[in-house]
């Protein structure tokens, strides 16, 4: 039997977050992972034979500052770095195309030259009005979270109701017809609505899932995401170092069986292997339906968080490949250090989700494609490369048949789709490998193959998501199930701990507490969106001043987001 002061359920990097600030905080603290490795879904795998990537999550642009600093992950082996000047790369079934830049004078001639002055006005609107989303939403990430009414309220008090009911309330469809006319512009900027979503772009709620990525940034800059060298495994690697610094103990294949408790209040845990740990508090960062309904003995079993809703759910297809795809388009040069995206035009993610109602795989679904050893050579094997593939809008089951014996038609169609867009890929293709929901659900801990622990929609975020306490003393949740929800950002673990913490009179790293009021650049951009954005001539003079490669310097600064 071993004691602790906590016990963290899960080695995710919401586990690890929170191991390492209760570590920091004098507690005698262990983490028990069922897996080999730590991580979650955010872990660096040999998926094919020598070829390591990241297996599930791939970007960093939700990983929250505080957690990086605070944690000292940089000192512990983190590198972060920007992927090259491309950012996105969306190729329409036909081949016309259009790429997201890392600077913002660059994405707004491109949208110009290719699309017309309409809708580099309607990107820089979208980008003007997004920002002013995230300013209302970022103070709310490391803090109690507050309800639906009380977010609509701090929209009305800036003036910016409109966006609360289009950006929060509302479906990505409207959204991208708001600001777009182009259907590739609109297939473009809806795909990241619909990540884990059950449903189209019109299905209300789909306007959250992309407004979550307002909240998002890389190096303090608004719009950006960079990657991890090594893959997504380096930030849970860095975590588990730092928390290790502390006094930690971090083990692996411990698979954790039952929450002991007596007398109403938590004491420990036993694994499957019969192993007990005991502790005055448990901290879970496994999704609250497992925790509440599967851990706990029979009379502490809570089923309402059985009632969480968990539709929504995508799949990964790996390839190995001798060559990198040879996309058709008039592109001059690949772009394969984009995060790519392959035909997501509006109509075909409507059907995409009608499919997924009706438990069937999509007859033509758009693909993104990320090949990080283009980037990063540990992620490579000399000449072959890991392509990893990304298909949304799938069902946690199909209605004829199970995942598993659907998976080699998965890996055909997604191979198709890369056909269509790279005419003979196919025969670069060495081996295939592919994560279905099913796979996400019982490999990974992800019910219902949703890697938000429980979808996104409104009425599930904020005070809708599972609570930190628990109603057994001493035992809390840290995962994603909780506020502020899915990605990976560590703020659902950082938020877990200041409970933890709070609840035992400690010292926390800063008020656990909603930041009241807006900051000096906060104001100043909500009061410039709110002066341009009314008018056809406001619109054109931003849009004009932002393509400046001459103000490129005052755009990044408008553009800086400041940590908490």
């Amino acid at each position: 039997m071993t004691n602790n002061d906590v016990l963290v359920i899960g080695a995710g990097h919401n586990g690890l977050a929170a191991a390492g600030y209760l570590a920091r905080a004098g507690l005698g603290v262990t983490v028990l992972e069922a897996r080999s490795l730590v991580g979650g879904a955010s872990t660096t795998e040999e998926i094919l034979p020598a070829l390591r990537g990241s297996s599930c999550a791939f970007t960093v642009g939700l990983l929250r500052p505080e957690v990086i600093n605070d944690l000292e992950l940089k000192k512990y082996g983190l590198d972060l770095y920007h992927g090259g000047d491309a950012m996105t790369w969306t190729i329409e079934d036909g081949g016309r195309d259009y790429v997201m830049w890392s600077e913002v004078d660059e994405t707004l001639r491109e949208t110009r030259e290719r699309f017309g002055a309409a809708e580099a006005e309607g990107f820089m609107s979208l980008g003007m009005d997004m920002q002013v989303v995230g300013d209302l939403l970022t103070p709310l990430l490391l803090a109690p979270p507050i309800t639906m009414d009380e977010l609509a309220d701090r929209f009305d008090r800036v003036g910016a109701g409109a966006l609360f009911d289009r950006f929060v309330t509302g479906n990505v469809r409207d959204v991208v017809e708001h600001y777009f006319t182009d259907p590739l512009l609109r297939g473009h900027f809806a795909y990241p609505g619909l990540v884990s979503f059950f449903g189209g772009p019109s299905t209300p709620g789909s306007a959250y899932v992309f407004a979550h990525h307002s909240v998002g940034e890389f190096e303090g800059h608004f719009g950006q995401w960079g990657w991890a060298r090594g893959g997504m495994g380096a930030i849970a690697d860095a975590l588990a170092a730092s928390a290790r610094a502390y006094g930690a103990a971090v083990l692996t294949d411990q698979r954790v069986a039952q929450i002991m408790v007596d007398d109403g209040r938590v004491t420990g845990v036993v694994t499957a292997e019969g192993r007990e740990f005991t502790a005055r508090v448990v901290i879970s960062n496994l999704d609250p339906t497992t925790t509440m309904t599967s851990l706990l003995p029979a009379e502490h079993t809570d089923q309402t968080f059985g009632e969480i809703d968990h539709r929504g759910s995508m799949a990964r297809v790996y390839f190995a490949a001798d060559a990198l795809p040879r996309y058709r388009t008039d592109r001059e040069h690949a772009l394969h250090s984009a995060h790519t995206f392959l035909g997501p035009d509006v109509d075909v993610l409507e059907a995409a989700g009608k499919a997924q109602a009706a438990g069937r795989l999509p007859d033509a679904p758009p693909i993104e494609v990320v090949i990080e050893g283009v980037r990063d050579p540990q992620l490579r094997d000399g000449k072959r490369y890991l392509i990893t593939t990304g298909v949304q809008q799938l069902p946690i089951e199909l209605a004829d048949r199970s995942w598993d014996e659907a998976r080699t038609d998965l890996e055909r169609l997604v191979l198709r789709r890369l056909e269509d867009f790279a005419p003979g890929f196919t025969d670069h293709v060495l081996d295939v490998s592919s994560l279905t929901p099913q796979d996400l659900a019982r490999e990974y801990g992800l019910p219902g193959g949703n890697i938000y622990h429980g979808a996104m929609t409104p009425d599930q975020i904020l005070a809708g998501r599972s609570p930190y306490r628990t109603p057994v003393a001493g035992l809390y949740l840290c995962g994603s199930g909780t506020h502020p929800g899915g990605g990976v950002m560590g703020a659902p673990g950082y938020n877990g701990a200041m409970a933890v913490l709070t609840d035992l009179e400690l010292p926390t790293p800063r008020p656990w507490a909603v930041r009241s009021g807006a900051s000096l650049a906060e104001r100043s951009r909500m009061y410039l969106a709110a002066a341009t954005q009314g008018t056809a001539a406001g619109r054109r003079l931003m849009t004009r001043l932002a393509s400046s490669r001459t103000l490129r310097p005052a755009v990044r600064t408008f553009t800086k987001r400041k940590s908490q």
